[in-house]
């Protein structure tokens, strides 16, 4: 026998005699064009009679990507069989690493078989077995296994994981990606507590593969105990759907006299709900709806929400946003969100271009009204509406030209429609002063012409108008420059100018409607929203803005009230703004730092300095303990024009991280009003580590639409990580 220094990239050496040894496979695989075996360690001895290379040391074992590592490792050159014992490990070229005190393997390292196996995953999951057989290189099989996706406890090592998954055998088919359980159950904190004769989950090379995802149980007082079991199809990459029916079992809180149509099926309803995405280079869509039939009245019912964005261009976008219900109260009983939830759904396809300094937008919009007052004659099917905006290159002393064009049609069953076009030219200039006062003059033209139908109290016919303007916006900042907290004071005021009498009766209102003077709208020479009503006469606002930087976070603080020359009917009597004088506006943001966030935005009667509308906001506190409350009130006139006469309303709500892996919120929602109360509360429970999620969701309501009642609402959702797990969906 011979001794060596540790090589690299070895074949079997040959012997001293004239005749040459056959090869090794080592070399003949070198020979052959395939990947060369690499072999580094502190001894190396070859007994040539026997045909074995042992290495001892720090052995090192490298091809075609594979990595093994042991304290010593025997090579049968004649049965191309490895031995490797002590501190083994194998690295395969997907990430994943195997330990062991012995392994037998063939010499490309691709079969084999070791006793009390621990595998490492890419994703760092975890496997481990009484024995192992590896088959082509692409397959393990693991006899009395354990899998869990848990790291050890850094204080415990010993200790058991959170969860982990047990079977007779357990099965990594790399070739598949795909691992697999035969006689499987899940211990949970050391407790079994569920069994199958057969689970699979994709491996950590898989970011996406269909199959079930984990069920989330609900219980309500409307629908009674509920299960949704979600199924994920990845159809592209690009491109899924999660097929997620939810069952709706009786619901003994029932009385069976409130039944119209009740059974005995143990399954009274399924719920048929599904959602599917797109995304592309071009574009997305997202689409999610649901069908059912009603387990007490027998009728069909469901709900479409989508929307989708496609780049037809570098300039054009063209899209769709779908919001429809079977009927008013739907969503509300079964718990589908839809965005914003307003008491109305939108239905909007639309196609604009993006210019340098222009913009084109075409669109139309249907509406679904959810209240129990919405009449479905009165909503309006708006198509088209057209509107452009161009704005022109500023001149040698900053002037521009502005262009902006608006074609708006509408119709419905039952009340008025119109056609109106609406086009304004303006030319802008800026001006700075001698003390760095800065003075920005508008001059426009308007016009305006309409078609309506059944307009109250005019019937059918034509109308038009045409609206000269001039206005002037004027501030004068005065900065206080400080190291420790720099300050803006600026002074500002605003006055336009145009003729009375530009609202003549035969134009509809449509879009003027829901007018609210705010300290943002009062700088404005014509303060009305939409197109529908001027503003006239001569006109303006002042105010006083200020704002300092402290090194953490700004505070600002802003007062302004509007004027104008002759009292105007086209206010609403309660908008703070039917005679000459507004009233008082303010608001303050105040936010020192991240843990202390304060906006408080006022309107004070100009006569009595009574509240007429307070809009507050808090937050306070860091992650570890925050608090938000919402605060709000408003007056209305009493004159019968509004739904309602006064707002005051509350909410609060408090969250905390009770530890690095235990969050917990609660909230409530306070009705203020002499008649009011509280209209619901809700509490959340999160624990989420890195193989194990929980959430438990507890919503109380009070208030209650028709066949929507009062009552709980209880989710419950339980995530065992890389075993399809899903993002959190608490109804």
């Amino acid at each position: 026998m011979t001794n060596q220094p540790p090589v690299t990239n070895v074949q079997a050496p040959a012997p001293a005699a004239a005749k040459p040894a056959p090869a090794s496979p080592m070399a003949e695989a070198e020979e052959a064009g395939q990947s060369p075996v690499q072999l580094t360690a502190d001894q190396i001895v070859h007994d040539r009679e026997l045909g074995i290379v042992a290495a001892k040391g720090r052995v090192e074992i490298v091809q075609e990507g594979r990595t093994l590592v042991a304290d010593s490792v025997s090579y049968n050159l004649k049965q191309d069989i490895v031995s490797a014992s002590g501190n083994v490990s194998l690295t395969e070229p997907t990430g994943e690493v195997a330990f062991s005190d012995y392994f037998e393997l063939t010499g490309d390292l691709k079969e084999g078989i070791a006793k009390e196996i621990r595998v490492i995953l890419a994703d760092n999951s975890r496997m481990a077995g009484a024995s192992a057989h590896r088959v082509g290189g692409d397959r393990t099989d693991i006899d009395k296994g354990v899998y869990t996706a848990c790291e050890p406890c850094r204080n415990k090592p010993d200790s058991k994981p959170l969860w982990e998954a047990k079977a007779q055998r357990i099965t990594h088919n790399q070739a598949d990606q795909l691992i697999e359980y035969r006689d499987a159950w899940i211990e949970l904190a050391g407790i079994p507590v569920a069994y199958t004769p057969y689970l699979s989950h994709p491996d950590p090379t898989v970011k996406r593969k269909s199959g079930f995802l984990v069920p989330t149980a609900g219980m309500s007082s409307n629908l009674g105990p509920n299960v949704t079991v979600p199924y994920f199809f990845a159809i592209k990459d690009n491109q899924d759907f999660t097929f997620a029916p939810r069952f709706v079992f009786p619901n003994s809180s029932k009385k069976r006299d409130d039944l119209s149509q009740a059974n005995d099926n143990v399954l009274q309803s399924v719920v048929l709900a599904g959602e599917h995405r797109w995304v592309g280079r071009e574009g997305e869509t997202r689409t999610v709806g649901s069908l059912t039939e009603d387990k007490y009245s027998g009728d069909m019912r469901g709900h479409v929400d989508a929307r989708g964005r496609f780049d037809l261009n570098r300039s054009w976008r063209a899209g769709y946003q779908v919001e429809r219900s079977s009927d008013d109260t739907y969503t509300s009983l079964y718990s589908y969100r839809i965005q914003n939830e307003r008491p109305w759904l939108t239905t909007r396809p639309y196609v604009e271009r993006f210019g340098r300094r222009s913009y084109v937008q075409a669109e139309g919009f249907a509406f679904q009204g959810l209240r129990q007052q919405d009449d479905p004659g009165q909503s309006p099917i708006v198509l088209p509406h057209v509107s452009t905006s161009h704005m022109g290159m500023p001149g040698a002393k900053g002037g521009y030209w502005s262009l902006d064009n608006d074609m708006l049609a509408y119709a419905r069953s039952e009340g008025t429609g119109a056609t109106r076009l609406s086009s304004t030219a303006g030319w802008h200039r800026p001006f700075m002063g001698s003390m760095g006062d800065i003075t920005t003059v508008s001059a426009t033209m308007r016009a305006d012409a309409y078609h309506a139908e059944r307009v109250a109290n005019e019937g059918t016919g034509n109308a038009g108008r045409a609206v000269p303007q001039v206005s002037a916006d004027w501030r004068m900042p005065f900065v206080r420059d400080s190291a420790t907290m720099p300050q803006v004071l600026e002074p500002v005021a605003m006055i336009a100018a145009s003729p009375n009498g530009g609202n003549p009766a035969k134009i509809p209102n449509e879009d003027s409607i829901g007018f609210e003077l705010d300290e943002l709208n009062v700088f404005r020479p014509n303060r009305l929203p939409g197109l529908d009503r001027v503003e006239g006469g001569l006109r303006g606002a002042y105010g006083l803005k200020w704002h300092a930087y402290p090194s953490m976070g700004t505070i600002g603080a802003t007062v302004a009230q509007g004027w104008r020359q002759h009292a105007d009917s086209t206010f609403r009597r309660d908008a703070g703004f039917n005679e000459q004088l507004s009233d008082y506006l303010g608001r303050v943001d105040f936010s020192p730092s991240n843990n202390l966030q304060l906006l408080n935005r006022v309107r004070l009667d100009k006569d009595s300095g009574e509240l007429r509308r307070n809009e507050s906001t808090m937050s306070i506190g860091s992650p570890l303990l925050r608090t938000d409350i919402s605060y709000l009130m408003i007056e209305r006139s009493e004159d019968g024009t509004e739904s309602f006469a006064r707002r005051h309303y509350l909410a609060w709500q408090v969250q905390t991280a009770l530890t690095r892996y235990w969050t917990a919120l609660a909230g409530v929602s306070y009705d203020l009003t002499d008649a009011g109360g509280p209209l619901g509360w809700n509490t959340r429970l999160t624990y989420n580590d890195e193989c194990f999620a929980f959430v438990t969701n507890l919503r109380q309501n009070y208030t209650h639409d028709r066949d929507y009642e009062t009552g709980f609402n209880l989710t419950l959702n339980i995530v065992f990580k890389t075993l399809g797990d899903v993002p959190f969906n608490v109804f």
